[in-house]
């Protein structure tokens, strides 16, 4: 499952291209946009949305005060889809042989990088009624895509009824999760839907249930960390690496996305969830795997 962060991968095709926005560059934005002449309501609306669930609220205040269409609008403002192509980090995403790549990003980066992924052949699934009609590996946009699949499931309301006008995404999600290992990258691991999703899986399955890994730099609190094992996520989390404090900060996730592809194609036999501790460094090269292409050598 690919979420937001995952794009930040992405490559400019132009130098003057705009940024491609974080979710706090969004929520900063939306505010704005919102109290414009209120320093002191824009900073707690600021405050109220870091969390995911205030972030659905304040996007759902920015519909009941300007409308459905536009939020479309600043949603297609915000995400410069047409600018950007897909970096290497989609490419070689795509090149692993999974089952199928679900995702909750509007963009059309993963699609995009199908051209280039010539040893799979990828579906995409825009809407529902594709299901049935696509086989695996597929590439699934559960929230909608740019520039013309919509709804895009941005506020509120749209989770709250998510379950019920899309769901045989639900059903297709919890599938997988209960027939495969789900791998979160680009993802905070606390969207209400996957939350959801995996907790009806828990409920069903109980200690029979595939474990969920949730892989990059996300420096966890270990309070956080017993918080996600005890909903079957296993964290892996590279903030945590022996080199980490080598990695520019503004190269971290990057980095940390580069080191999970690399460990995957390397296909090693060993429990990163662990790692590192003094037994797992006898047994792993660490310095192999920080050898990918586009990872400096440490």
């Amino acid at each position: 499952m690919v979420g937001a962060g995952f794009s930040q991968n992405a490559k400019k095709k132009a130098v003057d291209a705009g940024d491609f926005p974080s979710w706090r560059s969004i929520t900063r934005k939306i505010c704005s946009e919102l109290y414009p002449n209120n320093d002191a309501r824009f900073r707690r609306a600021i405050e109220e949305a870091s969390a995911t669930s205030g972030f659905l609220k304040l996007s759902q205040e920015y519909q009941t005060a300007f409308g459905p269409n536009a939020l479309r609008l600043f949603v297609k403002s915000e995400i410069p889809d047409d600018q950007y192509k897909p970096g290497d980090a989609h490419v070689r995403l795509l090149r692993l042989p999974w089952r199928d790549v679900f995702t909750t990003n509007w963009d059309t980066l993963l699609e995009k990088s199908r051209t280039v992924v010539t040893e799979r052949v990828y579906s995409v699934v825009y809407i529902v009624d594709d299901i049935a009609s696509t086989a695996s590996p597929r590439i699934v946009k559960l929230h909608g895509s740019l520039p013309s699949h919509y709804p895009l499931i941005f506020t509120e309301e749209d989770y709250r009824t998510y379950p019920n006008r899309f769901a045989p995404f639900v059903n297709t999600v919890q599938q997988a999760m209960m027939e495969t290992v789900l791998l979160l990258v680009g993802f905070s691991g606390d969207d209400p839907n996957f939350l959801h999703w995996s907790g009806w899986v828990r409920d069903n399955m109980g200690p029979s249930a595939p474990s969920i890994y949730l892989a990059g730099w996300l420096n966890l609190s270990s309070h956080r960390r017993q918080m996600l094992n005890e909903r079957n996520v296993i964290s892996i989390d590279l903030a945590n690496h022996p080199q980490a404090h080598c990695w520019p900060e503004h190269q971290r996730h990057r980095y940390a996305t580069a080191w999970v592809l690399h460990t995957l194609e390397l296909g090693r036999p060993y429990d990163i969830t662990e790692w590192p501790t003094p037994r797992k460094r006898q047994q792993v090269d660490v310095v192999d795997l920080l050898q990918p292409v586009d990872v400096p050598a440490f």
